[in-house]
């Protein structure tokens, strides 16, 4: 069994690495977590460096593949798309970034851990990780298999100590963090209605979508706005870039491999080895194949030109030629025609087809890849336009993007993004691809962050001035008829004097759907933490102005609420603790010195 632990110790170590920020993985909290890439000279081995300590390639790889393992775990192993591998490459640099800063943090509050804080953790609360090769068939840890292991002399438990004293530091550097945390009981009671709260209420309101506005922001207005809202309308820097895409489109060769097989297809239903439904069956790339390719009736509209083409001029019963169309190759099988009432001329007919799709084969996309390589072969930043223009290659200039966007016009092309942000203008990448197209791409700078010209904002602003001009419309047809409410008048009889809507709900949730109010809106949450009987006058949601009355709001069950405030206690602590850390981490990341050089050192990771 130890033979197996020491095996694991790399394993070991990389659960160390991430032990501190899991929580952040798992849950996607973890940003960008490093400042802008550095540049300058690099050595081999070496793709960063964070406050002076080297960042080892390997140390990194490890990381990428425990992240692409663990994002394929979340997928149900299914293959990743280019974008997620960026991703996973993302979060393991930003992993390791903090778990230099974790491990510097340790050292400058010289958090030691004892032997016998060590052994407590052995006897008394050891390592999931650790546990997990005690694990039986039946799902349950052999505790007694674990404590004979432990008390064994002849047993090197050494490496795993080390694992458990890391473990243990890092968990005081939390718990130093978090110190100050607290959850009032308050939070805890406010938290368990969250969950648990239902209500009912009577409501009168105004929908937007019922006011008759004439208006349209002044240019004036616009200016005005842009001018006292500039903080609403910072960017972050953009980069610029070109890049030329070479498609990853089948060959003639692959068209004509799909049309034999189609063809010995057609062979084995016309010397009846299986009939057309269980060829379809068996070999149709198209959604109708557990019909047994049966599309139905269709008229001429309907399918593309060839295919209608073809589907049109069959007799009932007879098997077409191969049909090729953007899909790839079709058998067509018409089972019956269908002609127009008055002109007798044939207007729909019954069919069901065989599809196999023709896709690029390995042969063709590596001559795809060869002929991008060697575009890349021979430009630089200076001959890049010039010679895709001369070869009549596209040269696509997208519109400046944000650090962590696709490259506009190029789709799960994260990686490459990345690349240009990291890049000085004037650099080529190296060959890169996502699903439809190998490219290469030119950065050409960035674009300095600030404020959005006006020009750029000028539709958002005026959407806002219109919806604030819609809230005063609504205020103002809503405010005389709380005014009667509050001076006696029901609400039923206000709405119906003063023309606005007016419902009792069903009883909801505060993520219940209120028909004309909104899904877990404000009014959801007025409502379920109000008083019965007493009037909120006025409540705004993404749907309209609203004032209402609590009609039954569910009693606190007091005898619940003791039996689930521990966890709730707990849920909300651990929250709180999180966003401690996070907080930590992104203080410690921001005062960093933080070199990235994996595009420098290995432009094609």
């Amino acid at each position: 069994m130890f033979k197996f632990l020491r095996s694991q110790a790399k394993l070991f170590y990389w659960v160390i690495a991430a032990s501190f920020i899991l929580f952040l993985i798992l849950g996607g909290l973890t940003g960008r977590g490093c400042q802008a890439p550095g540049t300058g000279s690099f050595e081999p081995g070496v793709i960063g460096e964070v406050n002076g300590v080297k960042v080892s390639a390997q140390f990194y790889d490890d990381m990428v593949r425990q992240q692409i393992a663990f994002m394929r775990q979340q997928a149900g192993n299914r293959e990743l798309n280019a974008n997620q591998y960026a991703l996973a490459r993302q979060r393991a640099w930003d992993t390791v970034v903090q778990s230099v800063l974790v491990d510097q943090a340790i050292e400058d509050r010289k958090i030691k851990i004892t032997d016998d804080e060590v052994l407590d953790a052995f006897q008394n609360n050891p390592p999931q990780a650790l546990l997990e090769n005690y694990r039986r068939e039946d799902g349950q840890i052999d505790m007694d298999r674990y404590f004979a292991d432990l008390q064994n002399p002849d047993n090197d438990w050494s490496g795993v100590e080390q694992y458990v004293r890391t473990l243990l530091k890092r968990q005081k550097l939390n718990d130093q963090i978090t110190a100050g945390v607290s959850v009032s009981e308050q939070d805890v009671r406010e938290e368990y209605i969250r969950q648990t709260g239902r209500g009912v209420a009577e409501f009168m309101g105004v929908t937007f979508v019922d006011l008759a506005l004439d208006y349209s922001p002044s240019d004036a207005e616009i200016q005005e706005y842009y001018a006292s809202h500039q903080d609403e309308f910072l960017s972050d820097e953009k980069a610029r870039c070109q890049f030329v895409k070479f498609a990853k489109e089948a060959s003639e060769a692959d068209y004509e491999e799909i049309r034999t097989l189609i063809l010995d297809i057609k062979h084995e239903i016309e010397t009846g080895k299986r009939n057309f439904e269980q060829a379809a069956m068996e070999y149709s790339e198209d959604g109708s194949a557990s019909t047994g390719g049966d599309l139905g009736t269709f008229n001429r509209e309907r399918m593309v030109a060839p295919f209608t083409e073809a589907a049109f001029s069959l007799p009932v019963g007879v098997i077409s030629e191969p049909v090729r169309t953007q899909f790839g190759y079709h058998l067509i099988e018409v089972l019956e025609q269908i002609n127009d009432a008055e002109t007798g001329e044939l207007a729909q007919v019954h069919a069901r087809h065989i599809l196999l799709k023709v896709t690029p084969s390995p042969a063709t996309l590596d001559l795809i890849s060869e002929a991008a390589g060697d575009f890349r072969s021979r430009v630089d930043g200076n001959s890049f336009i010039m010679t895709a223009e001369a070869e009549g290659l596209e040269v696509v200039t997208p519109v400046p993007f944000a650090a962590g966007q696709d490259i506009p016009g190029l789709p799960l092309s994260l990686e490459a993004s990345n690349w240009v942000f990291a890049s000085k203008a004037g650099a080529v990448s190296p060959v890169l691809e996502n699903d439809s197209f190998f490219f290469v791409v030119r950065a050409d700078g960035k674009v300095p962050g600030g404020p959005t010209p006006l020009e750029n904002v000028r539709g958002a602003i005026s959407g806002k001035l219109i919806q604030q001009r819609k809230v005063e419309l609504a205020r103002e047809k809503l405010n005389p008829a709380v005014g009667e409410v509050q001076l006696g008048t029901s609400l039923a009889e206000a709405a119906s004097k003063f023309g606005l809507k007016h419902a009792v709900t069903d009883t909801f949730t505060m993520n219940s759907n209120i028909p004309d109010v909104g899904y877990g809106s404000s009014f959801n949450k007025e409502v379920i933490y109000g008083t019965v009987d007493s009037l909120l006058p006025e409540i705004e949601t993404n749907r309209g102005l609203f004032a209402a009355v609590p009609l039954w709001i569910k009693p606190v069950d007091e005898a619940d609420f003791q039996s689930r405030r521990a966890g709730i206690m707990g849920f909300l602590l651990d929250q709180a603790k999180n966003q401690a850390l996070e907080e930590w981490l992104n203080e410690q990341t921001a005062a960093a010195k933080i070199t990235d050089l994996r595009y420098q050192a290995r432009p094609s990771v």
